[in-house]
């Protein structure tokens, strides 16, 4: 399985794992130290992550993403009307 996602931070090991609802599922399904992330840009702004994040995600029954990439984040969830404690807070 794999997902793809973005964050923003100044800090690159700051332990992020990804905020999708799958992901963060699996992660307390199966315990975080089953789980290996990899940086694969760094970007100066937040138009070019969206473009790149865009272009990586693809939605298949092999992936932890929900929606298609460049759509995701706390916007994109806000939209969805979803009660808080389904993306576990």
């Amino acid at each position: 399985m794999i997902y793809v996602g973005k964050h923003q931070t100044k800090d690159l090991d700051d332990g992020y794992m990804g905020s999708g609802l799958l992901i963060r599922r699996a992660i307390k399904a199966h315990g975080i130290e089953n789980f290996k992330k990899e940086i694969l840009y760094v970007f100066d702004n937040e138009k070019e992550m969206n473009q790149k994040e865009k272009e990586l995600v693809i939605l298949s029954e092999n992936s932890y993403n929900l929606c298609p990439g460049g759509q995701g984040g706390f916007g994109y969830i806000n939209t969805l009307n979803l009660p808080r404690n389904e993306y576990g807070k």
